[in-house]
């Protein structure tokens, strides 16, 4: 039958284990038979060249091919009008909030030298504690600090909008 006597030899020593009900010889046998077995591999582009003419066909349809249309120019044109934002945010009220920083400053240390004076004078801490929550209150009721109060956490309320926006957003594009 034209067939190699060195490639049937592996098969007639595990047929023949098999016969004999010899396991661990039938499994060396088949080992070595399945080892000897030549293996076969289609040719280099082979699977790209069946790809090819599939598509050409229209047997399968070819991806869309990404590029900068979309999801990608909308995230850039926000970043870059929130980055625009902001730059023109620091430079508007970029004076005013190094006059503020200032002022802070300036008030922290006058507050400590009342501590500090108000501890050498003798009063206890529950006291001191009293007299801080006092200025607070009296400070928070003034129309310009309530007013700043109420802006800045509309400022917060719009940023978590828009982070809850872009985060939904997000999660959409990346099903």
């Amino acid at each position: 039958m034209g067939h190699d006597r060195h490639q049937m030899r592996p098969v007639d020593t595990w047929l023949a284990a098999e016969h004999r009900s010899d396991d661990t010889a039938a499994d060396a046998a088949l080992r070595t038979l399945i080892r000897e077995l030549p293996t076969t591999a289609p040719p280099v582009g082979f699977a790209s060249r069946v790809m090819a003419a599939a598509a050409r066909d229209g047997i399968v349809r070819t991806p869309p091919r990404r590029g900068w249309s979309g999801p990608t120019v909308r995230l850039l044109a926000w970043c870059g009008g929130g980055a625009a934002a902001l730059v023109g945010t620091l430079v508007v009220l970029g004076p005013v909030l190094v006059r503020q920083v200032v002022r802070l400053l300036n008030f922290s240390v006058q507050g400590f030298v009342w501590i500090v004076r108000g501890l050498e004078g003798g009063l206890d801490t529950w006291s001191l504690m009293a007299e801080i929550g006092r200025a607070v209150g009296a400070s928070l009721t003034t129309p310009q600090v309530s007013a700043r109060v109420v802006v800045l956490e509309l400022v917060g309320v719009a940023a978590l909008y828009t982070l809850h926006r872009v985060l939904s957003y997000d999660k959409e594009s990346t099903r």
